[in-house]
């Protein structure tokens, strides 16, 4: 026996037979897997790594992971990666315990369409810039069922829809309080410049075109001159891919039906898409039966044009929108031979405006990049006995270099640009334009590392001169900083801002035909202001469920403020520069969750916007003074929105919350507004196609004003509108009651 266990074959048989356990064995080793999750500007912390439809792990601080792994086949593992801000990733990995293994993740704020994050002259992710930029994603702009951008954005934190005038509905978007006419709009990157690009270039873009939504809080001045001065809206319309179309009704219980497609054709690169919209409501409302109507009727039509064309060395980029709208609001008896005349009282706006944008940049981002654009506006008008006519055009040219660096994390970059702003109306008084104003920017942007190599700082520095042909130079520098950390982020924005003299944009409610626009002899000087923000911002999550939070302070002080004063002529509205200072302040904040279908974001806004005036005293003495609050400017405002998307299933419920704010003063009625809270709702169902996800036919059910919030008649006066105490100018809420809609939608 002891011979046979020592002899060679039994020997042998032994080997064999513990190979063959090893290789049985073999599906259950394990392998030693290590990644580094880096994007463009760094390591990305707290990215979650999936595989085999399991959570394996988050990466820390330095982007790093590190886990063991069942090897079935000796290290071919199929992983994917997930971080909110990023495109997901799937990679393939080998698991050899050597090393790890890097994995680039994409920003989905980078490139998109030819378009960019905004506030930096060269593409860079919302994370790694110095600039807070707030960007809401097309599907949850879309999720608000609204009929346009303008009307989705009310429901972000520090950003609110406003209505400029009771009777015709004009509106616009204050960004922090202030108003509209300080907000600059952005298609793809580019101005819409002109006077009603705050009320009119957000309206009528489908909302399926829309890839996101950037806003920008703070001055922007020093990169695109005047307008800039409160933030910056820019609208990055989707990607375009031969074969794409998509289509939308929607019909309400006050009778408002609207209807929009987009269809994409043409190669891969060279791809054009038109996109239509309709917007058709004549059923005139009178739920607070004040005689007139609650909201103006409208009958609007909208094209867009889009092209995109790449080669070797560049993409070239073209966007075109026609815009034409019939819209009034009155007496409810009102007929078309009333209108001019003292028979009914009515205000109707027949207006056309156009859009041209384009843009051509170099593939690599290395070169100078051309961008331009112009816009056209004609309005005819009839604001009780008032006919007023307008027609504006305003063009841009806009050339800069992607830059010059002479040390790895540093560059200069720096263009130039010309504005032909022409303008006429009726308004007897004096705006500032029908002008020429060439000017040069440029930029320092740059970061550090640590010990480590882990960015800790990261700047970006700018500044821009530019000389109206009828004023002085204007210089606007900027200064933004980021100090980063693991998950967070602080960042410090401040700036000079400056505008124009612009009235037909300030007040359309001074045109309705019950008040009239005075200004001094002398004319109006440009405003000026100095801007500060503050912000921090954590990420953070698990395997299941990733969020963020950010806290945020800011203030802008102006010098010069044209002002309008409501209180002293009750049938005027008397524009003049403050003999002081305004100062608009508040703190912020924001939250959102995300994971498993859910979704959750709220928002709170504090707010106090005042003007001191004392004359002939220096800024700090006049801060003393007694202060007057600016009217229309809530005191507090919150947001907040939860959906839930499952099997094709999904509900999204959508509110904010506005406070008190300042009014024109009424004996009768007062100087301050009622607080109020606005709801909306809806369910849907995907089917067709990917159900689970986007689905090909999408049928929404909801209820928009869920709250039934309105606020008083607007109207003062209504008795005799033609007389000197018609009002319409205290609009600071909902005015349309509740209302339920079906809507009905498809992509291909």
């Amino acid at each position: 026996m002891t011979q046979q266990d020592g002899s060679p074959h039994f020997a042998l048989s032994r080997w064999l037979t513990a190979l063959a356990i090893v290789l049985m064995a073999a599906p259950a080793m394990l392998a030693q897997c290590a990644i580094s999750v880096v994007s463009s500007s760094g390591p990305v912390p707290g990215a979650v790594v999936w595989s085999n439809g399991s959570a394996v792990g988050m990466t820390d601080e330095t982007g790093a992971l590190t886990w063991e792994a069942q090897s079935p086949d000796l290290g071919n593992f199929s992983i994917q990666i997930r971080a909110m801000g990023f495109a997901e990733k799937t990679q393939t990995l080998g698991c050899t315990g050597i090393g790890p293994e890097e994995v680039v993740l994409e920003d989905l704020a980078v490139a998109l369409g030819g378009a960019t994050v905004i506030g930096s002259m060269r593409p860079m992710s919302v994370k790694a810039s110095p600039i807070r930029t707030q960007v809401i994603s097309g599907s949850s702009l879309r999720a608000l069922k609204a009929q346009d951008v303008a009307e989705a954005l009310d429901f972000t934190n520090g950003v609110r829809e406003t209505v400029a005038c009771g009777i015709c509905g004009t509106n616009d978007l204050h960004i922090n309080g202030l108003e509209g006419v300080y907000t600059l709009v952005l298609l793809d990157g580019m101005p819409l410049l002109g006077g009603l690009a705050s009320a009119y270039a957000l309206d009528g873009i489908p909302l399926s075109m829309v890839q996101q939504v950037e806003v920008l809080q703070g001055p922007a001045s020093a990169r695109f001159g005047s307008q800039a001065v409160g933030g910056v809206i820019n609208v990055v319309l989707a990607p375009l891919a031969p074969g794409q179309a998509t289509g939308l009704f929607r019909l309400d219980t006050h009778g408002r039906a609207q209807a929009s497609a987009s269809a994409t054709f043409g190669a891969d690169d060279a791809t054009w898409q038109l996109g239509l919209d309709g917007l058709h409501f004549t059923q005139r409302i009178d739920d607070n039966g004040d005689g007139f109507t609650d909201a103006p009727t409208l009958r609007r039509g909208v094209a867009t044009l889009r092209h995109q064309r790449r080669n070797d060395q560049r993409n070239l980029r073209f966007t075109g929108r026609f815009f034409a709208e019939e819209r009034f609001g009155g007496a409810l008896d009102f007929e078309e031979s009333d209108r001019g005349t003292s028979g009914r009282y009515g205000e109707r706006i027949d207006l056309l405006r156009s859009e041209w944008v384009f843009g051509s940049q170099p593939n690599q981002g290395k070169g100078w990049t051309v961008q331009g654009g112009a816009a056209y506006h004609q309005q005819k008008s009839t604001y009780g006995l008032t006919v007023f006519d307008a027609e504006e055009f305003t063009a841009n040219l806009d050339a800069y270099h992607s830059g010059w660096s002479w040390r790895e994390g540093h560059r200069i970059t720096g263009g130039a640009s010309m504005l032909w702003d022409r303008y006429r109306d009726e308004t007897p008084v004096d705006s500032d334009m029908n002008v020429w104003i060439p000017a040069v920017f440029g930029e320092y942007s740059g970061q550090s590392k640590d010990r480590n190599g882990q960015v800790r700082w990261t700047w970006i520095h700018g500044l821009r001169v530019e000389k109206p042909s009828d004023r002085a130079p204007v210089i606007a520098p900027r200064l933004n900083v980021k100090w980063s950390r693991a998950q967070w982020d602080v960042r410090v924005n401040a700036g000079r801002g400056y505008r124009r003299v612009h009235l037909f944009t300030e007040e359309h409610a001074a045109l309705d035909g019950s008040r009239t626009v005075l200004q001094p002899k002398g004319g109006l000087d440009p405003e000026s202001s100095w801007n500060g923000h503050l912000s921090g911002s954590k990420t953070f999550g698990n395997e299941h469920w990733t969020g963020s939070a950010s806290l945020y302070g800011f203030a802008t002080l102006f010098t010069d403020r044209i002002y309008a004063d409501y209180d002293s002529l009750p049938d005027a509205i008397v524009y003049r520069n403050i003999e002081g200072v305004g100062l608009t302040r508040g703190v912020g904040s924001d939250v959102g969750l995300y994971g498993k279908g859910w979704s959750f974001n709220a928002g709170a806004t504090l707010l106090k916007s005042e003007v001191f005036e004392r004359p002939d005293a220096g800024v700090w003495a006049t801060l003393q003074a007694q202060a007057q609050a600016q009217p229309f400017a809530p005191s507090w405002t919150t947001t907040w929105a939860l959906g839930r998307t499952h099997n094709g299933w999904g509900w999204n419920l959508n509110a904010q919350t506005v406070g008190v704010m300042t009014l024109p003063l009424n004996e009768a009625l007062g100087d301050q507004s009622d607080p109020y809270a606005l709801a909306h709702a809806s369910v849907f169902k995907r089917f067709g196609g990917n159900a689970a996800s986007e689905g090909q036919h999408t049928l929404t059910v909801g209820v928009r004003n869920a709250s039934n919030a309105v606020q008083r008649s607007p109207l003062i006066g209504t008795e005799d509108p033609f007389g000197e105490d018609f009002d319409a100018s205290r609009v600071y809420g909902p005015i349309e009651q509740r209302r339920f809609f079906v809507e009905w939608s498809w992509a291909l």
